[in-house]
């Protein structure tokens, strides 16, 4: 099977490349720069140079992966909060709040550049690749499920999350008639490298392992089908696959 993976340099992209390959899948990990761990990884390729923010990616990918036949799994794994560079756990979630965000709306563009349209570039270059069988999946979040939101604040994050699932949703409609069957995933709250520094000892404790987190996308990944195509799931460390609220 050959799996493609952006984000991959690092947290749950580089996590479900490593688990991908060790169970003998044919890994193409995508990422703007090449991490150590993801070159020590030895998977099958790696693309480097997509900003999947940027439109400028699609035409990268499409060069990358002229000499591929075809895509068998497609994980649109890159995305985040889109906060400024460097910013620091105590000021990330007031840069997200109602007064912050009506302020200065740069980094709801942000926000959705990356976590709604960056999905799209990447299946713009991928969907010639993809076949009847092939699984495109879209990692996403509960902070993108409209019920859910029951605390307000995170407007960039929340925002561009709920419109990617709708993307999704509408993927899936539209390519039902080719065989492609479409996935949102919910990984839960992770614990990887990506996680500020100075993030409280009570936050990170209610925070799960990215291997577990990994692994129940994979198990999520691999119950798509179909016959329930945009479907919105919380893998769910590996404990089993729950439905997650829109």
């Amino acid at each position: 099977t050959k799996v493609l993976v952006t984000g991959a340099s690092g947290g749950l992209g580089l996590e479900m490349c490593s688990q991908f390959k060790a169970r003998g899948d044919s890994v193409i990990a995508v990422c703007r720069k090449a991490s150590a761990p993801l070159q020590a990884l030895g998977v099958f390729k790696v693309i480097e140079g997509v900003d999947t923010a940027s439109d400028a990616c699609v035409e990268v990918l499409q060069k990358a992966l002229s000499e591929e036949s075809k895509l068998d799994i497609v994980v649109n794994n890159a995305g985040g909060l889109a906060s400024p560079p460097g910013v620091k756990f105590e000021g990330l979630f007031p840069s997200m709040q109602l007064e912050a965000t009506l302020a200065d709306l740069t980094q709801m563009r942000d926000a959705f550049e990356l976590n709604t349209l960056g999905p799209m570039r990447v299946s713009s270059a991928t969907l010639p690749l993809m076949h009847e069988g092939s699984k495109l999946i879209i990692i996403s979040t509960m902070m993108g499920s409209i019920s859910d939101n029951t605390s307000g604040g995170l407007y960039p994050y929340r925002t561009a999350k709920a419109a990617v699932n709708m993307v999704g949703v509408g993927f899936a409609q539209d390519l039902k008639k080719k065989g492609i069957a479409v996935g949102l995933v919910h990984p839960g709250m992770l614990h990887t490298n990506f996680t500020p520094e100075d993030t409280p000892e009570d936050f990170i404790k209610r925070m799960r392992s990215v291997e577990s987190g990994a692994l129940g996308c994979l198990q999520a990944i691999d119950a798509v089908t179909l016959e329930n195509s945009g479907s919105f799931v919380h893998g769910n460390y590996g404990d089993g696959l729950k439905p997650c609220p829109w």
